[in-house]
């Protein structure tokens, strides 16, 4: 009794082969426009926040925008605000995770640039949440640098603060240090890339394809 061959021919091979690329051929360029629609909406996301942060900084004691990283999850936009009220106890009312949105997902690359250093909010991949804090100068409109992340939750030193005639310069006790102004934001997701280049004198910035010098 001869033996059934049941191994694939070379015909059959070169047809799966043909098939898997033509197959490939199809879905790369999808995955490529996906995650390009991706980064232009979380830059456009930033460029938003960036606008609303600006005017509530303008009109209110604080206005400060969080870009955050969470494992596994993705990267979130909140605001910070003080609106100068008092509670019974004499504290602040200061809201935290104020209109929170999810703008893009774990995977996507987010990239921020402080004294030419380029850092990773997602401190390439270490499983810890990390966040910027952006604000404006309310007189000014120019960008302030970056702020602590550690003291805004609770409030432990704001609300002990006793703030004189709407005065908010007890802000720069939260601020890392003049050397530590954010320039720019880089979205990165497949081979598209989106920079947001912020200009600190004039509180505006510029969002291009591609990464900038």
């Amino acid at each position: 009794m001869k033996k059934k061959n049941s191994g694939f021919t070379l015909i059959e091979l070169i047809v799966v082969l043909s098939i898997f690329a033509l197959l490939l051929a199809i879905i790369v360029p999808s995955l490529n426009s996906i995650l390009g629609f991706r980064v232009q909406r979380a830059a456009n996301s930033i460029g938003a926040a960036l606008d609303k942060t600006k005017i509530e900084a303008s009109s209110r004691l604080v206005g400060a925008m969080k870009l955050e990283y969470r494992p596994n999850d993705g990267y979130y936009i909140s605001y910070i605000l003080d609106r100068g009220k008092i509670e019974e106890n004499g504290d602040d009312i200061i809201k935290t995770d104020q209109d929170e949105e999810k703008i893009a997902p774990a995977k996507t690359s987010i990239s921020y640039f402080v004294g030419g250093q380029e850092k990773f909010l997602d401190n390439r991949n270490n499983n810890k949440s990390n966040a910027i804090v952006i604000t404006y100068d309310r007189a000014t409109g120019k960008f302030l640098p970056l702020m602590k992340t550690d003291g805004w939750e609770g409030f432990p030193v704001l609300t002990k603060v006793k703030k004189q005639n709407g005065d908010d310069s007890y802000l720069s006790g939260m601020q890392l240090g003049e050397d530590q102004v954010c320039s720019k934001i880089v979205v990165k997701g497949g081979s598209r890339t989106r920079t947001i280049t912020l200009m600190q004198d004039t509180g505006k910035y510029k969002i291009t394809a591609g990464e900038t010098s």
